[in-house]
C-alpha cells in the first residue's frame, strides 16, 4: 500500500475522525481489485481510496459505518452473485472476504499542574493512548525535557485566570495544580463541557471545599456533579508515580466503561454529600487511603 495512503490515515485522525479501514483480506474467482487492496471509510460514510466500487463497495461502507458505530472490527464475506446468502446483486461469480479494522483518534488529556503528579500523569497517560496536553503558569514546570515527546505544554496566564484550552467534548481532564485557588480556576474551566472524565486532586475536604467555593461563584451544581474526587482509585496511592497509576487507571475505567468507574463514583458522592451544590456542602473529614491526598 502506497505512503499516500498511511498520511490520509494519519491527516484523518489528526483532524479528529473516527475512521475504518477495509482490506480485502482474501479474494477468489472474479472480483474487482486484489487482495490486500484497501480502503478507508470515515465515520460520515466519506470514502478514500477503493476496493472496487459499485454495489460491493457501497455495501462495504455501510459496514465499515456501522463497525466504527459499534467501535468492533469484523471480516465478512460477499459473493458477486445475484441471488442468495451474502450476495452483491454482481453477476461476475466470485467471492472476497473484507476485514474491517476500526481506527480512532487518540482521546485528548489535559492535566492542570505540571507539577510532580502532573509530570508522572502525562507520562503514563501518554503510554496509554491519549492525546497529552499539559497546562501550567508556571515555566519551569512546563520544560520540554519534563515530558515524553509527544506531550503538548501550555502556559496559562497567572493563577490559571486566562489562557486555558478548550475542552472538546469527550476529553479527559485531570486537575492536579498547585494550590487550591488553581484548582477552582480548573475545575470551573473543565466541567459543563461535556468532558468524559473531569477528577480532582486532593483529601474529601479540600474537594468539597473547592466545589462549594465553585458553587458560590456561580458554576451549576450539575456542572460540578461532573467532578470526580479524591481523583483516582482508591489504591493507598501516595508517590507522585502511585498516584498517576490511580488517576489513569480511573481513566482506562471510565474510557472502557468498567464498573470501577462508576463504583467510584457512587462511593465518593455519597462521602462528599454533593447531591445537592446549589445547597451548602457538608465537609468530610479526610481518610487515609481512600484516594490520593495531593502532591502537586
Amino acid at each position: 500500500m502506497s505512503l499516500a495512503f498511511y498520511e490520509s490515515v494519519a491527516r484523518l485522525l489528526r483532524s479528529g475522525r473516527a475512521l475504518a479501514v477495509a482490506t480485502l483480506s482474501s479474494a477468489q474467482g472474479s472480483t474487482p481489485r486484489a487482495q490486500g487492496t484497501k480502503m478507508i471509510i470515515v465515520d460520515s460514510g466519506e470514502t478514500f481510496f477503493s476496493i472496487g466500487g459499485g454495489a460491493f463497495e457501497a455495501l462495504v461502507i455501510e459496514d465499515a459505518k456501522e463497525a466504527i458505530r459499534t467501535g468492533r472490527g469484523f471480516e465478512k464475506e460477499y459473493r458477486f452473485t445475484e441471488q442468495g446468502t451474502d450476495a452483491t446483486g454482481m453477476v461476475c461469480g466470485g467471492s472476497a472476504c473484507v476485514l474491517f479494522e476500526v481506527v480512532r483518534p487518540p482521546l485528548p488529556a489535559f492535566v492542570f499542574g505540571g507539577g510532580h503528579v502532573g509530570r508522572e500523569l502525562a507520562r503514563v497517560a501518554a503510554r496509554l493512548g491519549f492525546d497529552v496536553t499539559v497546562v501550567d503558569d508556571r515555566d519551569d514546570c512546563l520544560q520540554p525535557d519534563r515530558f515524553p515527546p509527544g506531550v503538548r505544554a501550555l502556559r496559562a496566564g497567572r493563577d490559571f485566570a486566562s489562557g486555558l484550552p478548550e475542552i472538546p467534548p469527550g476529553a479527559y481532564v485531570a486537575v492536579v495544580t498547585r494550590c487550591h485557588r488553581t484548582d477552582l480556576a480548573a475545575v470551573r474551566h473543565a466541567v459543563g463541557r461535556c468532558a468524559a472524565y473531569v477528577g480532582l486532586i486532593g483529601s474529601r475536604r479540600k474537594v468539597a471545599t473547592v466545589l462549594k467555593r465553585a458553587s458560590e461563584l456561580g458554576t451549576p451544581g450539575e456542572a460540578l456533579r461532573e467532578v470526580r474526587g479524591p481523583i483516582g482509585l482508591p489504591i493507598g496511592a501516595e508517590s507522585p508515580e502511585e498516584i498517576a497509576v490511580s488517576i489513569a487507571a480511573e481513566m482506562i475505567a471510565v474510557r472502557h466503561a468498567a464498573p470501577a468507574a462508576v463504583t467510584a463514583r457512587a462511593t465518593r458522592r455519597r462521602a462528599h454529600e454533593i447531591r445537592s451544590l446549589d445547597r451548602p456542602v457538608a465537609l468530610a473529614p479526610a481518610a487515609r487511603g481512600r484516594g490520593p491526598r495531593g502532591v502537586s
